[in-house]
């Protein structure tokens, strides 16, 4: 079988010439900053040159002008251009208009510095690895988990197992290990991650303390949980010894130590704790950030225990709102938000809403992860048990 890269492409093999893109084209996700300004300016009488005003540039304007004088000045081979499309192509990736287009470059210019320099390459490599993420971003996780594998084991084979570019793309992978609920193979990756990370930086260093973060969260998806609150009360002391404040590595620690709580029964607890992370991440990213969508969640999740639940379907919706408008549909993290809902709903009593959620997540989990899946197969139970009692 043709590996990922040699398969047809949408596109023709030859590299389209990338153009400054007008902001109004697409929507860009998450408000990106301005890349660089135009400065307007006139020269006077005297020969002295006076600003008269600045212009923004937009990330995809920017990008593709870089992209277009790389290419025009240096030729469409030089190792400056191809780094060039691959920043082009991942700003447009964060454009909800333009990700199959970004993926088409992303996936051409791997061909052509397969070509040039060979799939082992660390150039060809990190190619590989923006189209890895930006699939995975656009939910095709099966593709994802094959080009990360890839990246993984040539990185490993090219540098090392110890190497970092190594272990980050062992956690990129293990993140879509999650996302297919193969959380076990997640955990055991992750766990060998750290353990390189230990050895190679110590206990202390920020990427070792970032990575025992996404382990905690692999054991407490594993169901874990008393295991996970060790680590997580560990890693918290760890990190108030080194930082100061809402620093995003604290704050993610105890929303998942939040997360653990509310496992375990300690509902008082879990719920100061994740109020007070909400609280941090509301001052700053917003109702629609990521972050603060997990905390709202497994908020909903303390109120479900509660036996609360008209409250948690008020919150659950609004969460699932902000998800289809953050991902889209269909995608997985949409799909968790609508299965989680309509758990609440049957609680409720709203179970023919529901059922028809039910349907929806399970035509969606059905496409991602098989037929025979142990979430479809679950969830294809749930429905059934639910049309029953509607009968």
């Amino acid at each position: 079988m043709a590996r990922w890269w040699q398969r047809h492409s949408k596109t023709s093999d030859d590299q389209a010439e990338p153009v400054p893109e007008p902001e109004h084209e697409a929507e860009a996700e998450g408000e990106l900053p301005p890349a660089g300004e135009w400065i307007l300016t006139r020269i006077g009488p005297d020969g002295a040159e006076e600003e008269i005003s600045r212009i923004p540039i937009s990330p995809a304007g920017y990008y593709g002008l870089s992209a277009y004088a790389a290419r025009t000045q240096l030729g469409p081979d030089h190792p400056e251009t191809q780094a060039a499309l691959r920043e082009y192509a991942v700003v447009l990736g964060h454009m909800k208009g333009r990700r199959e287009e970004a993926r088409e470059r992303l996936m051409d210019l791997v061909r052509e510095q397969t070509r040039m320099l060979g799939f082992e390459h660390a150039e060809t490599l990190a190619t590989a690895a923006a189209l890895a993420e930006l699939i995975r971003e656009l939910g095709e996780l099966g593709t994802a988990e094959e080009v990360w594998r890839s990246v993984w084991t040539s990185r490993a084979s090219l540098l090392g197992r110890d190497h970092p570019d190594t272990l980050d793309s062992a956690a990129h992978l293990a993140d879509v290990l999650e996302d297919l609920h193969r959380v076990p193979e997640a955990v055991a990756l992750r766990r060998d991650v750290l353990e390189r990370r230990r050895r190679g930086l110590g206990p202390d260093h920020p990427d070792t303390l970032e990575d025992a973060n996404e382990y905690t969260a692999s054991l407490t998806m594993a169901g874990r949980w008393a295991e996970a609150e060790r680590e997580l009360r560990d890693l918290i002391d760890r990190l108030e010894r080194q930082v100061e404040g809402d620093h995003d590595a604290l704050l993610t620690a105890r929303a998942n130590l939040g997360a653990v709580l509310c496992r375990l029964g300690r509902l008082d607890e879990s719920e100061r704790v994740l109020s007070a992370v909400l609280a941090s991440y509301e001052s700053t990213g917003g109702r629609g950030d990521g972050e603060t969508l997990s905390i709202r969640h497994n908020l909903a999740a303390v109120l479900h225990a509660r036996r609360r639940y008209e409250e948690a379907a008020v919150v659950l919706r609004e969460v699932e709102v902000s998800t289809v408008r953050r991902h889209g549909e269909g995608h997985p993290s949409t799909l968790q938000a609508r299965h989680n809902l309509a758990n609440v709903l049957v609680d409720v009593g709203s179970r023919q809403e529901a059922a028809e959620i039910l349907k929806s997540c399970l035509s969606g989990y059905r496409r991602i992860l098989g037929p025979d899946h142990p979430l479809v197969r679950s969830i294809t139970g749930q429905l059934d048990w639910l049309i029953d009692e509607l009968a």
